[in-house]
């Protein structure tokens, strides 16, 4: 079951999403003219593959993956424009269009480079022998065009001297040694101009951005059940924002900037959004007044005032002293009796005993197993939580003296929950869920900036998770709010993943990009293939090392039972 509802949704999500970030580059470099030379779906070794065109579509068996191989990504490569007739390079079988490598097992990038390299293999006192140049050559086949490596040994002129060499033009001494003409590929994206290069890399990074407003759109296109609301205020901390603006418990929001409140995820949600500033909120309570025949009515009273939504509150503390309840240290800091639970460490429900046979109403009997807790119990039985305590022989209402109570503020200092626990099925039509995917897809990136601000200010610190971290949130879904569910997290997934590969992080599209940005401020001139390629083998070094720790935290995560969606 772990497997269908953890493994298999993980991998069938993150492999969609990567196979349409690398479509992306795929269809901007063919609309370029760039050779795309292979178009793999997981990473290599690789099981198979088929040619159509020029491409090799293949399947590579690491299945959390894919790429896509463009000719000359750091290079523009040393493309053979023309052969002299009876040349060196026509006698060794040297073609137009053939795509020289390297010589003498040195690898060359440009003309200049072919040039030196030509005049340093003809002067070599070890070699005194043929020119060996390594080239890709495209043959023609019956799904199209393929490029083959050969190996050609090349005879230069005899009598050629460092002197008459040294003193000629990159393409004269080409022409003297090789009898040859160079130029870059036509077909390489290092020929391209630089804002096509930057659109070629840029465009995996664009769909998954583009994405995720589909997938929105289609999630809110789907009826799924709603809270029918209103959010009303349960609990207000003594001194907080709310406090000192004048919100009390029982209290019924109306709006937020101006924005409608339907349930409490609304109001959740316009608070997280507007970290670090005031917000305007409406609100509505009763006002109990008493008649000429002292006999009481409430009317309903609405006012608005302003909230300050820190950015990173202080955690409410506090030690249990000997005597007081869970109900005690509620009021004394302002918070509900669940929330005291939390924060003395039962986060997932008051743990039981694992062993033990509990004696419940109707002679019904039911062993404790590890990891039980009375809520889980009572929600597999059909019966309340207390029942449960009540023959576990456990006081909920007590806490050891000494434990220390440690519960987030939150921006505004208010827990909130649903006046009604009802819930209405909802869904939009197609032109307003482009909107509202829209909406949602600018709110995510909001949440994530505000989350990096709080964490900078000092407030809870970033749960990073890799592949491990993602399964269990993927499984944990599926178990808690259903398959439905699995959509948003996809727009999730690909918003991060848009955000990581645009970073300028070495052997990310966004390092590749700084390199051409990196070019242009230099006036064109290009960073060395050999630097750039040393950059990005460390960059890659760099980030499998970044995943197999947060991998490594992950597992212990899961071993100790952790959710992933705290």
């Amino acid at each position: 079951m772990t497997v269908i509802e953890s493994v298999l949704p993980f991998v069938g999500i993150l492999l969609g999403l990567i196979i349409l970030h690398e479509l992306g580059h795929f269809v901007v470099a063919k609309m370029a003219g760039v050779r795309v030379e292979e178009f793999g779906i997981g990473m290599p070794p690789r099981i198979g593959g088929i040619r159509f065109g020029e491409t090799l579509y293949s399947i590579n068996w690491l299945p959390l993956g894919g790429f896509v191989r463009l000719t000359g990504e750091e290079s523009a490569r040393v493309f053979v424009t023309q052969i002299n007739r009876f040349g060196p390079a026509d006698r060794a079988g040297l073609r137009s269009n053939d795509v020289i490598l390297e010589v003498n097992g040195v690898p060359v990038h440009s003309q200049e480079q072919l040039a030196q390299n030509l005049g340093i293999a003809l002067l070599d006192d070890e070699s005194e022998g043929p020119i060996e140049l390594l080239v890709d050559r495209e043959i023609a086949g019956d799904r199209g065009p393929t490029l083959e490596r050969q190996t050609l040994t090349l005879e230069p002129p005899p009598g050629s001297e460092i002197d008459s060499i040294s003193s000629r033009k990159a393409a004269a001494a080409i022409s003297h040694i090789a009898g040859i003409q160079v130029g870059p590929d036509p077909r390489s994206l290092a020929t391209k101009p630089r804002p096509v290069r930057i659109a070629v890399m840029a465009a995996g990074a664009g769909v998954n951005f583009v994405l995720p407003i589909i997938l929105f759109a289609i999630a809110v296109m789907i009826p799924q059940p709603v809270a029918e609301g209103p959010a009303i205020i349960t609990s207000v901390v003594g001194g907080g924002p709310a406090d000192q603006a004048g919100l009390q418990p029982r209290d019924e929001v109306i709006s937020v900037n101006g924005d409608p409140i339907r349930n409490a995820s609304d109001l959740s949600l316009a608070i997280q959004l507007n970290v670090g500033e005031d917000i305007s909120v409406v609100v509505e309570r009763d006002v109990v007044q008493e008649t000429a025949t002292q006999r009481a009515s409430a009317e309903r009273e609405r006012f608005e005032t302003i909230v300050r939504a820190r950015l990173a509150p202080d955690q409410l503390e506090h030690v249990v002293q000997p005597g007081e309840t869970v109900h005690d240290v509620a009021e004394i800091l302002g918070v509900s009796a669940s929330q005291v639970l939390a924060g003395a460490g039962f986060t997932n429900g008051i743990p039981l005993e694992p062993g033990v046979e509990l004696l419940l109403p109707d002679g019904q009997r039911y062993l404790t197993q590890p990891d039980d807790t009375a809520e889980s119990v009572a929600r597999d039985l059909g019966i309340r939580s207390t029942v449960v305590l009540d023959a576990a022989g456990i006081d909920p209402l007590h806490l050891a003296p000494g434990t220390l109570v440690t519960i987030p503020q939150g921006p505004t200092g208010i827990t909130i929950t649903n006046l009604r626990r009802t819930t209405v099925n909802a869904s939009e039509g197609f032109f307003s869920a482009v909107g509202s995917g829209w909406d949602r897809t600018m709110d995510t990136l909001i949440l994530m900036r505000n989350r990096i601000r709080s964490w900078i200010a000092g407030g809870e610190p970033l749960q990073l998770s890799g592949p491990i971290g993602i399964a269990q949130t993927t499984g944990e879904v599926v178990r808690e709010v259903g398959w439905l569910r699995l959509i948003e997290l996809a727009a999730l997934l690909s918003i991060n993943l848009a955000i990581i590969n645009i970073l300028p992080l070495p052997m990310l599209d966004g390092g590749r990009i700084m390199f051409v940005l990196i070019e242009i401020l230099r006036g064109g001139r290009r960073i060395s293939p050999e630097k750039e390629g040393l950059v990005h083998l460390a960059g890659f070094v760099l980030i499998l090392m970044f995943v197999v720790i947060v991998s490594y935290f992950d597992i212990l995560r899961v071993v100790d039972g952790e959710s992933a969606l705290r």
